[in-house]
């Protein structure tokens, strides 16, 4: 099954979910849309189902503190995501999917979208990142998405020099990253970074990103990389019920 849908990853959408062409590796056999269409919708099934179960809806859902970083905790379905800044897979669902559900659900009052930090041991400069932009919320949603798009955005940059800082100035007004230096020596940010950790592995959160859906009372996990075009159609349906 993973193997089938990491084939299956390696075609070109467009925003509608229509195959538009193959990659050099991908299926030569597959020619009709309506199955494309379908194994699509089955890959994405199945990454939900074959996510380690045993949470109830109860459990899983998100708590009570957390704080939407798009929408409002009243909005039908929430997203909470635990995600590493250092993370390749991270940065390609945060700039691929997740602006895009900000944008288009969260602004329209459809979704709460929650992150959580969650940096892995083997990304040395993660918990910089992690901090800094829990900093930046602290000045607000606005410059929290700004710091966000630039972390990712320059992640092979600071990735390899360390230079996380010189990423989020590039976000900020010079008044701005004054006051988030000052954030930074707020005891509570590493407090709150350490919460999420935990939750995460209360969660059995053991890869990034890996994302909880709330919606209609029951919670759904996934793990890894999903496209826009597939997740608004999964959002769609439970919108719709």
């Amino acid at each position: 099954m993973a193997v089938e849908c990491e084939k299956f990853h390696s075609y070109v959408y467009n925003s509608e979910g229509h195959l538009l062409k193959f990659s050099a590796t991908s299926w030569r056999a597959i020619r009709k849309r309506e199955k494309n269409l379908m194994r699509i919708a089955f890959c994405f099934l199945a990454i939900f189902l074959l996510a380690p179960a045993g949470e109830s809806a109860q459990t899983a859902s998100p708590a009570a503190d957390a704080v939407c970083v798009g929408g409002k905790a009243s909005a039908p379905v929430k997203i909470e995501v635990f995600s590493d800044y250092q993370c390749p897979s991270c940065r390609d669902f945060y700039l691929g999917t997740m602006r895009s559900v900000l944008t288009k659900y969260a602004d329209a009052g459809k979704v709460c979208v929650i992150y959580r930090e969650f940096p892995l041991n083997i990304h040395p400069h993660a918990p910089e990142a992690a901090r800094y932009a829990h900093a930046a919320l602290q000045l607000g949603l606005r410059q929290w998405s700004q710091v966000t798009d630039a972390l990712f955005m320059a992640q092979d940059r600071w990735a390899q020099d360390g230079k996380v800082e010189a990423a989020v100035a590039s976000a900020l007004t010079k008044e701005e990253m004054s006051r988030l230096r000052e954030a930074l020596k707020d005891p509570a940010i590493d407090a709150t970074i350490a919460r999420d950790i935990e939750l995460g592995r209360q969660k059995q959160v053991t890869a990034t990103p890996t994302f909880f859906i709330t919606a209609n009372g029951k919670t759904e996990k996934a793990v890894g990389v999903v496209q826009y075009a597939i997740l608004s159609r999964y959002l769609d349906s439970l919108l719709a019920r």
